[in-house]
């Protein structure tokens, strides 16, 4: 099958055509012929205002709701979620219930890839208790590299130190969402103006940063005392950073030399705590949305490369669980179908450099996938999305089982028209 793009804007750093509007004619699924301007025949022809090509996503944070989540999100609705988002490759959590902990559950969910590949994190203890360790090496033979605590991050230091002392000799990454669950313990929204207006209680920007300070130390103890095993792929990756505090804490270590790496939220970049002040539930996140200097931090954070790449952190949760009162509801918002709109306008209204890098090539490199690039004779994966639109995002629009979306309501200038891999076109908007 010929597929023809017209017009289209190549958003791809790693292309020598990055920044060019040109046409793209792809023949059983590779580029074939890349100009100003082409006039062949093709069955399909894609055409429109404002195009920009993009490659797929890559989602390094996804909540795993399988087994035992099935009214949350199943197979067919995450994969269905992910297209209509742009998202071809995930990092699925071990947050099944039961935890997928054994090398067959691993293999498992690596063979339910198709259009979309799924990369299963390993639990780093058995039902994520923190008690006693899985098999963290049989589980990286059947194709495990990262692993993590469930959605966040080991309390045993004990435990941790541990962690960090067996893995480091592979070439694999320890996955921690930092909190301090004695500080944030029954926490609502961020420990500040809100939480004292609402009469919430919060949660202080110190369980983070004291989460991190700790991992980092124990970090250096290990390497320490390594005796030269420690494997030069080894990373410790903090998920979902939320503060300035937490930015300050892994610049220094990257200064440093540790093999650290961060990412975080989208919707930490574009909401404040303020958004809480009307109660909605879908707003009630983990990490809370934190005050107005901590998502400033944040960006600078992206733009100075102390933080590597930006997640969805899609979280599905039940419409009974959110339809409490605030204190009552569930954490969490989903993310796939709005990851690439929502950080796309936000981005350019900061003027971010290369920005669908934090959603593309940079979550890779971690992940240790190789996206193709537009290139005369390389593999067609990527998306098609317009700009310049205006449309506000609607519980209608949500092709998800869940439809948490803390994004309900929110006007996006951009939207995606297509997602397409070889010869498929996966989703048509």
């Amino acid at each position: 099958m010929r597929i023809l793009l017209k017009s289209v804007l190549v958003s791809d750093s790693r292309s020598s055509f990055h920044g060019k509007t040109v046409d793209l004619l792809a023949e059983n699924g590779q580029w074939i012929q890349i100009a100003a301007s082409i006039q062949d025949k093709a069955d399909v022809v894609i055409a429109g205002n404002q195009l920009q090509w993009s490659p797929s996503l890559v989602d390094l944070r996804v909540h795993n709701t399988l087994p035992g989540g099935e009214h949350r999100e199943d197979w067919e609705s995450l994969s269905r979620a992910a297209l209509k988002g742009g998202v071809l490759d995930m990092l699925l959590l071990p947050t099944g219930s039961p935890v997928p902990q054994q090398a067959d559950s691993i293999r498992f969910i690596r063979q339910k890839s198709g259009q979309i590949t799924f990369h299963p994190m390993a639990p780093l203890s058995l039902d994520n208790k923190g008690e006693n360790f899985t098999d963290l090496f049989d589980l990286h033979r059947a194709g495990a590299v990262w692993f993590g605590h469930g959605a966040g991050t080991l309390q045993a230091v004990d435990l941790m130190a541990k962690s960090l002392q067996y893995l480091q000799t592979l070439p694999v990454t320890i996955v921690c969402r930092p909190d301090t669950e004695a500080l944030s313990l029954y926490g609502q929204i961020h420990e500040g103006l809100q939480s004292t207006l609402l009469g919430l209680k919060g949660i202080p920007v110190l369980s983070e940063s004291m989460s991190i300070q700790r991992d980092l130390d124990l970090l250096r103890y290990v390497r320490s005392n390594a005796f030269g095993l420690a494997n030069a792929d080894f990373k410790l990756h903090f998920a979902c950073i939320s503060t300035a505090a937490g930015v300050e804490l892994i610049q220094a270590a990257k200064a440093e030399g540790l093999p650290v790496t961060a990412d975080v939220a989208v919707h930490q970049l574009i909401f404040t705590e303020d958004a809480i002040a009307d109660f909605d539930t879908n707003k009630k996140v983990f990490p809370p949305f934190r005050a107005h200097a901590d998502l400033e931090a944040l960006w600078k954070g992206l733009e100075i490369g102390v933080i590597d790449a930006v997640v969805s952190d899609h979280h599905p949760v039940e419409f009974e669980s959110k339809a409490l009162e605030f204190d009552h509801a569930d954490f969490g918002t989903i993310g796939l179908e709005t990851l690439l709109v929502a950080f796309v306008d936000a981005a350019e209204k900061r003027k971010l450099k290369n920005s669908l890098d934090f959603i593309t090539h940079k979550p890779a490199s971690l992940a240790g996938i190789s996206l193709p690039v537009v290139e005369v004779g390389s593999h067609v994966q990527g998306i098609v999305f317009e700009s310049g639109v205006n449309h506000i995002y609607q519980l209608t629009d949500i092709v998800g089982k869940s439809k948490n979306s803390c994004f309900i309501g929110e006007t996006f200038t951009t939207q995606i028209t297509h997602v397409i891999k070889g010869d498929q076109l996966l989703y048509q908007g």
